[in-house]
């Protein structure tokens, strides 16, 4: 008898459980074939979902503290004073001499030939210093470096495979779920007792089914040995086989007990548009911020001429006043534009050096990384739609559109569900058993010993309060669903609209930018014209000279602004496709090319992976080039 008991409480133990790490992969390959059916069915293709698990999963000790450490920054001075008082010389008015008339030309300027040759700033002249080597990344390799290291990309797939997971529990309860139990109990008694002390070994196996309708099916078998250590109770094995059945006939019978698996199921079709979405999103924020590191690179080059123009400009008008041609007021204005145009170039760095930064974070590499990114020749195919054509695509394609239309649906279900909940519960019981005679081993089954019962349950609908309230919060739910639909509706088809009004707007500044540039040119050339004889002062090519630089800005603007503005308009009308087989755009997200493209230098990826030509030398002015279609 205690080998028997031995040998079923080992049996117990070793069927306790499998590890956790057998979980996880039974937990990921259900997810991952459960993903793969359903982006399938609903994308026509499967984007590569990865929820990896690389943090440590055991924790410190300081994760059990109730007080975490918090750091404190060190004693330092603090960073802003009361400024010490000044007080201000009376001085005679209008502008002073910097140089003494007929002296020679021997002012500080330094600093503005050092911002000249890119001594400062990203754009520096030379090749890279050795061991500093920077990722040179065009639109279509920031595209796919950021899938794979994007924090946030990471975060969407985990939330894709969160809701799978959830799924794969609502299938399962209608799956047949084994169990088994076993117990060991060690009992005694005194004087009047039959036993001074006994050991009992319970098992229990079995298995349940959910019903599809409602109710619940159990098959369960009992043994237990129970051996007398001490007393006059013999060793025994009663043993039993039991079927038992509870079936609800009016409240949670029918479609209302499927409710949690349609609703999962059907959430995991929303996370899957979602997810869509979202790669749809991040592709246009990539490249959103892709092209305006190139319109600040621009910026930089056209500030450096502006400079360099200035600094030539100051010489010239120094050399006029030396010659009795000017007034020595058009050497300081000149000097003047050319100290705002060496703060402007500094901030203009500056304001690239906090794009670039950001644009790192975006990608998820890490900040002290250096990034060149390099600009390359694109083909945009400007989209052409009248205002109600693109609505009309935007209504037949947008994703999230038609999430909130079928969770209109949901919400007619959870009208019905909580209506039923207002129902009496009616369940109908049924219990069969047979089991062993007395002193019989546990096997010896005997049909003498079989029992049975069936019966109904009614309990009346006396307090319905919360129940009540669930169903008029579910008509009310209802209702905002509708109204969700509409306002989303409504807010697709004004986005469908403003993208391609902004579209429009785009291509008009990039025509009249561009011949803005052209007359701001000659009217510079004009300008230096009469001030080489003489005819006017400095302040006409210093105006013009501006005028020419806002020009230049507002064209690499409009032009940069255009490729954005035509992907957000694919992007707002749904019908952006980034699947592997819409080009160059799908292969930047295919996280399984990307995977393999990793393993070659990244040198050699742009020169071989890119389908984009290498831009052609420009003009001055014009940094990023791009061929608009």
């Amino acid at each position: 008898m205690s080998k028997r008991l031995s040998s079923i409480l080992l049996l117990g133990l070793l069927g306790a459980g499998c590890s956790a790490d057998a979980y996880r992969y039974s937990a990921d390959r259900q997810v991952q074939r459960l993903v793969r059916e359903r982006e399938q069915q609903t994308l026509d293709y499967t984007p590569q979902v990865d929820a990896s698990t690389t943090v440590p999963q055991n924790p410190a000790r300081s994760a059990y503290a109730k007080v975490p450490l918090t750091p404190k920054a060190p004693p330092t001075t603090s960073p802003i004073e009361t400024a010490r008082a000044v007080t201000l010389p009376y001085d005679e008015l209008g502008p002073r001499q910097l140089l003494p008339s007929g002296s020679s030309n021997n002012y500080d300027n330094s600093e503005a030939m050092t911002l000249l040759e890119g001594g400062r700033g990203p754009l520096q002249l030379g090749p890279p210093v050795p061991g500093n080597l920077a990722l040179r990344l065009d639109l279509f390799n920031s595209i796919g470096y950021a899938v794979q290291h994007s924090r946030e990309y990471r975060s969407q797939m985990e939330d894709l495979y969160l809701q799978a997971l959830g799924v794969t529990l609502q299938r399962h309860l209608f799956e047949p779920r084994p169990f088994a139990q076993t117990g060991l109990q060690f009992t005694g008694g005194q004087e009047n007792a039959q036993y001074k002390s006994a050991l009992e070994v319970t098992n229990s196996v079995g298995i349940r089914q959910q019903l599809p309708y409602g109710g619940e099916v159990t098959a369960r078998a009992l043994v237990n040995f129970v051996n007398a250590i001490n007393g006059n109770v013999a060793d025994s094995e009663p043993a039993s086989l039991a079927l038992s059945a509870s079936i609800p006939l009016l409240r949670g019978a029918g479609m209302v007990n499927l409710e949690p698996l349609i609703n999962s199921e059907r959430r995991m079709v929303y996370q899957v548009r979602a997810f869509e979405s979202f790669r749809r999103t991040f592709a246009v924020s990539v490249a959103t911020q892709y092209f305006r590191l190139l319109t600040n690179q621009a910026a930089i080059i056209n500030r450096r001429q502006n400079l360099a123009s200035l600094v030539s400009l100051t010489e010239r008008t120094y050399a006029l006043y030396a010659a009795g041609k000017l007034n020595y007021i058009d050497v300081q204005r000149a000097l003047q534009e050319q100290l705002s145009a060496q703060n402007d170039l500094v901030e203009g760095e500056a304001r690239y050096e906090s794009a670039l930064d950001n644009f790192k974070l975006l990608l998820g590499t890490p900040i002290e990384q250096p990034i060149e990114i390099v600009s390359r020749e694109l083909d945009v195919d400007v989209p052409v739609y009248a205002p109600d054509d693109a609505v009309r695509l935007a209504h037949q394609f947008r994703l999230d559109l038609r999430t909130v239309q079928d969770q209109i649906e949901d919400a007619q279900r959870e009208v019905q569900v909580a209506k039923n909940g207002l129902l009496p519960n009616l369940d109908l019981t049924v219990n069969g058993q047979v089991g062993n005679q007395p002193g019989a081993p546990a096997g010896h089954l005997n049909n003498n010993t079989s029992t049975y019962s069936a019966g109904v349950v009614l309990d009346l609908p006396i307090d319905r309060v919360a129940e009540r309230n669930a169903y008029r919060r579910s008509l009310i739910e209802l209702e905002r669903a509708q109204r969700a639909y509409e306002r989303v509706k409504d807010q697709v088809a004004a986005d469908a609209r403003d993208a391609l009004r902004l579209i429009l707007s785009a291509q008009t500044t990039v025509r009249i930018q561009a011949q803005g540039i052209e007359l701001a040119k000659l009217r510079l050339e004009n300008a230096n014209e009469l001030l080489r004889q003489g005819k006017r002062d400095s302040r006409d090519v210093t105006e013009a000279q501006t005028a020419l630089l806002r020009a230049q800005d507002a064209f690499e603007q409009a032009r940069n602004s255009l490729q954005i503005q035509v992907l957000q308009f694919l992007r707002d009308t749904g019908t952006l496709r980034i699947d592997p087989d819409s080009g160059s755009l799908g292969h930047a997200l295919d996280r399984k090319q990307q995977l393999t493209a990793n393993a070659r230098p990244l040198s050699a990826i742009i020169e071989t992976d890119n389908p984009m030509k290498t831009a052609a030398a420009q003009p001055p002015g014009a940094a990023a080039t791009t061929e608009i279609k």
